[in-house]
């Protein structure tokens, strides 16, 4: 197909992602079809190209292009804009990673759950103050953990159901300043979580059209490899694994714990609040002693992954062989025990976290940190097999946000039997270290020198926790 160079408006931003140490993709939309030139150089400049590309902007994909820019150096900063006609995009930035390696710190930022829905042209929660906060802290890159859109928003008149109606989410997201911006300035790791398709969906039932639609425009939209992953046999697409190393102190895992997922097994348990608790807490939250009979059987039953078995067997040989002093996983459901409400997280698919966890623990391999979302809230805990039976750590866990909707205090009114005060006495209980409930929060990453300190902040960049690990 020939495309006219044409001028064109380029309608929401720029952006880059999956950056390795020789490559990005880089990323833009414009409102028509036409042949675009991305330039790319470290010279903001731009008076010498390190390299320029072309690409067709067509209709079939909305008018987005992903470009893959290499071959580049390492640990350098580079520039990149677009061009069509005699339109130039702004001007986005990212940085290489250094050489797998060698040693050298980072810093990045993590955050998730962004509900953009206008009603009647006003933001139904906020301006996503929590990215400006986030790029104020002049991370290295960011890493957009999940819930990109809210395509089942209770604050839209109805959920998406065309690809249309999903690409037009994003469409609206990206009329956030705060996003456009962080975007811009610094490189993503993005994947997705349940509510780019419609909330706590699962590959193996999901509506299989919804799945393709929702799952189509968030490769569109986001700036990242849709790489071939051989795991068919139960999923309901490839996985969007992706493994990433920052030198050789940081190896980024990023799991797809959606594609290939089992449906979860509320129904078996008649919604108990926190069947896994024990008898003793159960009665102090005003719920019977045992949860309904046949409900922990579904919950342990091996034959429910969350991951699927191709996918599980690349991250278990990604942990193992990992070389990093520090093994980030990009995780969207919580791997921690928090108990209320399981079913669409980790504890929800005991077996296969009990096999995780003990994978982990067999084989010494030291400092996995799950960095998470979903919750709506702000907490920090060790993983363990189980708080009673085997409470040694296994890993730690880091959950950051929202961006924007409700927190998880506002959601925890009216649907669990007790108040926000006991409910983070049963988080001490149960081992949680650090929580905040009622924040929109992002999360901050600082390596250097052997240790990994993590810290959780509001959206005015205050820090509700802390914590080192290492050296």
């Amino acid at each position: 197909m020939f495309l006219l160079a044409l001028s064109v408006v380029f309608t929401h931003g720029v952006a880059s992602g999956d950056v390795t140490a020789t490559s990005a993709v880089l990323w833009t939309r414009v409102d028509r079809e036409a042949s675009l030139q991305v330039e790319v150089s470290t010279d903001p400049n731009f008076r010498a190209a390190t390299l320029t590309r072309t690409a067709a902007a067509t209709a079939a994909t909305d008018f987005t292009v992903r470009v893959v820019a290499e071959p580049l150096d390492s640990a350098r900063l580079y520039y990149y804009r677009f061009t069509g006609g005699e339109t130039t995009s702004d001007t986005g930035s990212f940085r290489t990673a250094p050489p797998p390696n060698m040693p050298a710190a980072a810093r990045f930022v993590f955050t998730g759950d962004s509900d953009g829905t206008r009603v009647n042209g006003q933001p139904a929660y906020n301006e996503f103050e929590v990215l400006d906060a986030a790029r104020r802290e002049n991370p290295d890159f960011f890493i957009y953990l999940g819930d990109t859109i809210y395509a089942d928003s209770d604050r839209r008149p109805a959920p998406a159901r065309t690809l249309d109606e999903y690409r037009a989410l994003y469409q609206e997201n990206r009329g956030y300043p705060a996003l456009r911006g962080l975007l811009q300035a610094v490189s993503t790791y993005a994947i997705w979580d349940d509510h780019e398709v419609y909330n706590d969906f699962d590959g193996q039932t999901v509506d299989r059209a919804l799945y393709a639609a929702g799952r189509q425009a968030f490769l569109e939209y986001m700036p990242l490899h849709d790489l071939p992953f051989p795991d068919r046999a139960s999923c309901a697409a490839d996985p969007l694994f992706r493994l990433f190393h920052w030198g050789s102190d940081i190896d980024l895992i990023v799991l797809d714990e959606r594609s290939c997922r089992s449906a979860d097994v509320e129904y078996a348990c008649s919604g108990d609040p926190a069947p896994a608790l024990s008898p003793l807490l159960r009665l102090a939250v005003n719920v019977p002693p045992s949860p309904p009979p046949g409900c922990l059987d579904a919950l342990r039953d091996p034959s429910r992954t969350l991951l699927g078995g191709f996918q599980k067997l690349v991250f278990k040989s990604a942990l193992l062989y990992s070389r990093a002093k520090f093994k980030f996983v990009i995780n969207e459901v919580p791997i921690q025990q928090i108990y209320g409400f399981p079913y669409d997280r980790w504890e929800g698919y005991a077996a296969e976290r009990d096999e995780i966890l003990r994978f982990i623990r067999d084989h010494n391999i030291a400092n996995v940190i799950f960095l998470t979302t979903d919750l709506h809230a702000n907490f920090v805990g060790k993983v363990v097999l189980d708080r009673l039976a085997n409470p040694v750590p296994v890993a730690d866990e880091f959950v950051a946000g929202p961006i924007a909707t409700r927190t998880f205090q506002r959601e925890l009114q009216g649907i669990f039997p007790v108040s926000p005060d006991d409910y983070r006495r049963i988080l001490e209980i149960v081992g949680v270290e650090c929580a905040d409930l009622d924040a929109y929060g992002y999360g901050l990453v600082e390596v250097q020198g052997g240790t990994a300190t993590i810290s959780l902040k509001n959206d005015r960049g205050e820090v509700l926790c802390r914590k080192i690990i290492g050296p």
